[in-house]
Order: C-alpha cells, then structure tokens, then sequence
C-alpha cells in the first residue's frame, strides 16, 4: 500500500460521553478538504465503542486506521505517541478529536508549506469556538523563551505538524505542559518551523476538557520536570517566567 502524504494523528477517548460527537465533526471536516492524499489514524482509550462504531461507519468515506490503546497509559501524551508511532504518512499532523480544521484549504496549506521548504515542523493560526460554528479570538502562532513554562503564545497540539523523517513524540511525563515543552523541543532540535499565520483550526471550548482538572500539585510537579530537561538553556526570561510560576503557585497554596 503506498504511503499518504499525511497523516492525521487523533488521540481519542470517550469524553464522557462526547467522544464520539466531537470525533464526528474532526471527520466531517477532513472530508470537506481540498486535499486528499492523507490517512486519518485513530488511537482510542474509549471504555465503550462508540469511537470504534464511529471509524467503522466512516471508513468508506475516509482511510481511517482506526487502533484499540484501551491497554496504553491513560493520558493524552502517550495516546498522541501511539498515533504517531502507527502513522504512515510523509507528515505527521497532530489533531485532537475535539478540535477541527477550520479551513477547507487547512491539509494542502500545510503540504504546500513542507513541499516549498526545508522545514521540518510547522504550526498554523488557530482559533477558538464554543459552538464549532463560529470562531473568536484567532491566533497567530509565536514562539518565545518563555512558552516551555505555560506561557503558550502557540496554541493546542492541533497546530502542529511535522516530518516524519525527524518526528518527535510528547513527553509522557507531562499533561499541562505537553505541547509547549515538545514546541520548546522540537525549536532546540530542529530549529525554526514555518509558521502558516492563516486561521486552519479551531479548538473546541467546553466543559470536559483535560485542562479542566489539572491541580496546581500537577502543575508545580510539570514546572519542576521541565525545569529539570530545559533549565540550563533556558534564557533569563525563561528563567523569570518559571520562577513567577512556581512562586504564584506557592502563594496560591
């Protein structure tokens, strides 16, 4: 079987109850795309089989690769890792199943960006919607010294792709601080990605999302864990940033 140009990585699970809702509209929209040369690869935690049912009924419409991870450690870092270690494509785009592509163009922008480049990495402008009809407070990507401690000027993994020549996975250590340490990473390791400043998706706003329950025990334990990998290259206003953190969640003890 020739191998797609992309591939898209959604980790999934049952979301109380929404998974499959949410999933349903990401698919709606990558079918809608102008492009078509890609695989969509489903990595799923579900304690029930409405995501399963879901790729079944859509895998005469898309090629879904759809993969059982209810054994896997329970955590978005290492159900993204095991999407991407299933991927088959050129690309790697990361897309969570309760965000969407909100541009019909989104796929073939991000092909067009790696075809005209030697870029190994790319983040697209973003948005946010409450309702997945209209958008508000668009983003434009940026990347700064301070993003690897929680100041994230990037956005939601759905931003990002990259090759899989030089793919690089989440650390399965963090939650809170998943994607702004692997930005920080993949800028270290890789150097500077292209940077699509249209708005190609939307992240979904609602009340069962993971940030929702993080404590500030799991931030201050992230802060520390990111310190620890990135610290001694961090800048003096990266360093500041941490400190703010890990004081402002001294006091708020």
């Amino acid at each position: 079987m020739v191998a797609p140009k992309i591939s898209v990585c959604i980790p999934t699970y049952e979301m109380g109850g929404k998974g499959a809702k949410f999933l349903e509209r990401a698919l709606s929209n990558l079918l809608s795309q102008d492009f078509d040369d890609f695989e969509v690869v489903v990595s799923d935690q579900s304690e029930d089989h409405a995501v399963r049912s879901l790729c079944e009924s859509w895998d005469q419409d898309l090629c879904i690769a759809y993969f059982d991870n209810s054994a896997g450690k329970r955590q978005a870092s290492a159900n993204s890792n095991f999407a991407i270690d299933r991927a088959r494509g050129e690309i790697v785009k990361i897309l969570f199943q309760d965000d969407f592509l909100w541009e019909k163009m989104a796929l073939s922008r991000m092909s067009d960006a790696f075809d005209g480049s030697e870029i190994d990495w790319l983040v697209c402008g973003s948005c946010i919607s409450r309702d997945g009809n209209s958008l508000e407070r668009t983003m434009v990507p940026r990347l700064t010294e301070k993003m690897h401690f929680g100041k994230n000027a990037v956005s939601s993994p759905s931003v990002l792709a990259m090759r899989a020549s030089c793919v690089q996975k989440f650390d399965e250590n963090l939650i809170w601080l998943m994607d702004v340490e692997m930005y920080r990473r993949l800028w270290r390791d890789l150097g500077e990605p292209a940077i699509i400043k249209e708005t190609l998706v939307a992240n979904c706003i609602h009340s069962g999302q993971v940030s929702t329950g993080i404590t500030k025990e799991i931030m201050l334990e992230e802060l520390k864990h990111v310190w620890r990998l990135h610290g001694a290259d961090t800048s003096i206003a990266g360093k500041m940033e941490y400190l703010k953190r890990r004081l402002k969640l001294a006091w708020s003890k």
